[in-house]
């Protein structure tokens, strides 16, 4: 589930953007930041980077997370989906349990499915969410009564 649901984030990060104010000044290849610029790190191109992720950096592949992060992506910082740094989201951890039960217990009582009207449209505001509806078809699953 861990994989599945790393991928998925990877692809569909919570945030669409990061945004960080330099503290002095630098230099990012050849140019000159000064201090107190704000830069804004799109996160799902960084997470689409066929640099760091590999040529199928565009495929839904949960296997790429086999050996963890570090094991997926060139630079292990690169997978920010809640953020990097001092300012990583302080919840991810409780997110991510939560995110499992939640799931888990969805998936025990129902299957999902996309409609044959589902358009994937991305939109890219400050979360990534659908720019139209998501359509499932959800069905509830016969309990077996005796486990």
């Amino acid at each position: 589930m861990n994989m599945v649901i790393q991928e998925t984030f990877r692809l569909i990060p919570p945030l669409s953007f990061i945004l960080r104010e330099t503290t002095h000044d630098l230099k990012l290849q050849n140019i000159n930041v000064p201090k107190g610029t704000f830069i804004q790190i799109n996160i799902p191109m960084l997470h689409r980077d066929v640099d760091l992720w590999g040529p199928d950096a565009e495929v839904f592949n949960p296997n790429r997370f086999a050996n963890g992060i570090s094991g997926a992506c060139k630079y292990p910082h690169m997978y920010a989906p809640f953020g990097f740094g001092p300012r990583i989201c302080a919840g991810q951890h409780l997110a991510m349990v939560e995110l499992k039960i939640v799931l888990s217990l969805l998936l025990m009582r129902f299957s999902f499915d996309l409609s044959p009207n589902y358009v994937h449209s991305p939109s890219y505001k400050m979360t990534v969410e659908p720019q139209h509806d998501l359509p499932l078809i959800v069905k509830k699953y016969d309990v077996v009564a005796n486990m």
